[in-house]
């Protein structure tokens, strides 16, 4: 990776929800080039902040003919989906990462479910049915 990338990187895990940068680019050649660089710069970013790196995006465009790598934040939940059942009805459901990792380093750490519950204020159906069988 370039110096240029990690600046412009740097600056670009700054932006609000809808702002983008756009960077000119000479050719396709180069248009590639500085967008698998950002690429890599967003996966080394996503160890660090995985959420946040997810609402980054880095895309090639045109735009009144000439080409452009856009690093753009965009809002999205990596962490929400939805499920649809046999009768086609969609129910939301979500994983807190966050939540799941203490959960495991709790049990792992072989605390006691007392002291787990007290932690996370509780455990849903699905966390006693995966870790407490």
């Amino acid at each position: 990776m370039s110096e240029f990338t990690s600046i412009w990187f740097a600056e670009a895990i700054k932006l609000e929800v809808g702002q983008a940068l756009f960077f000119r680019v000479a050719d396709k050649k180069e248009q590639t080039a500085l967008a698998l660089e950002f690429e890599k710069e967003r996966e080394e970013f996503a160890a660090v902040d995985a959420v946040h790196a997810s609402q980054i995006f880095i895309v090639k465009t045109l735009k009144e003919l000439k080409q452009y790598v856009v690093v753009e934040r965009k809002y999205r939940t990596p962490f929400t989906a939805f499920l649809q059942d046999k009768g086609g009805k969609f129910s939301k459901i979500s994983i807190d990462p966050e939540r799941n990792r203490m959960l495991r380093l709790m049990i792992k750490d072989k605390k006691p479910r007392t002291e787990i519950e007290e932690v996370l204020n509780g455990l849903t159906d699905e966390e006693i049915k995966a870790f407490f069988p």
